[in-house]
């Protein structure tokens, strides 16, 4: 597998034309999943076990196609549409969302609260975030090889690209990530080596814009850099990720707030010796 990444140096090639790849692919959700739990991993993407998503899930999705609604006609605009045909929009989406899908409430959630969690969103991001955002890509997927004998693509979507090489990923948390979680995030790392590999050229920094959902909603923004060294550091993760889903190797990991039955939808299946 290729290791080197940048614009100067031989790179990982992006996949064209994608409508005769027969290749398999690895997400970020993919390899974040393996990381935290390779058995959750194996129920997901080997057998093919769904669970229902959380409702704050769902929300989170409601918010990410509203906001691009908005970028992707400011692309061409330059303005930002109203914040209240932002706030109809969203409310569209999400009784479309969580009318047409199974999903599971966490306790003392329902319907109507993240629904007004979800417009305080909204308006937070739209009023403080989105007038310093200019994108020239929005929702832009990319899908590169990591060499021709290696079993796996990776596929990404940038969230939005600025008019500037920015790569911004909008978030919804509910606390505030620190820098340093910022900096170690595998997401926007795979976000710069997708960039740095389909566009030829190096990215000009990485950003979360995030809206925090406290008791009011904040909105922060945090930018990081990615190294080649964290680029090569990824792509060997990968390759070892891809050695031990080759060689079934599905392990669980129970050491973390991952493994508990509010935050894993196989904990039943898991615990009970499946």
């Amino acid at each position: 597998m290729q290791e080197t990444i940048n614009a100067e140096q031989e790179t990982p090639q992006l996949v064209e034309p994608p409508e005769v790849i027969c290749k398999p692919y690895l997400s970020y959700s993919q390899i974040s999943m393996f990381m935290r739990c390779p058995r959750q991993y194996e129920y997901r993407y080997i057998e093919g076990i769904k669970r229902p998503p959380s409702g704050a899930m769902k929300q989170s999705s409601a918010f990410h196609e509203t906001a691009e609604v908005n970028y992707k006609q400011k692309v061409f605009s330059e303005t930002d549409i109203p914040l209240s045909d932002m706030k109809d929009i969203f409310a569209e989406r999400f009784d479309f969302i969580f009318n047409s899908e199974e999903i599971v409430f966490d306790e003392g959630d329902n319907k109507a609260k993240l629904k007004d969690k979800g417009i305080e969103i909204v308006e937070v991001h739209h009023t403080i975030i989105t007038p310093t955002v200019q994108p020239q890509l929005v929702e832009e997927k990319f899908k590169i090889s990591l060499g021709d004998d290696f079993p796996y693509d990776l596929l990404g979507i940038w969230d939005v690209v600025d008019i500037n090489n920015l790569i911004i990923d909008n978030k919804a948390y509910s606390k505030t990530p620190s820098q340093d979680d910022v900096d170690k995030d595998l997401q926007l790392t795979a976000y710069a080596l997708g960039f740095r590999a389909s566009r030829q050229q190096i990215e000009k920094g990485l950003r979360i814009d995030a809206i925090i959902k406290n008791k009011t909603c904040k909105a922060v923004q945090i930018n990081t850099t990615r190294t080649n060294m964290d680029c090569r550091w990824l792509l060997k993760s990968i390759e070892q990720i891809v050695q031990a889903i080759k060689g079934g190797v599905f392990y669980p990991n129970s050491n973390g707030w991952h493994c508990s039955q509010k935050f894993c939808g196989y904990w039943d299946m898991c615990k009970g010796g499946h």
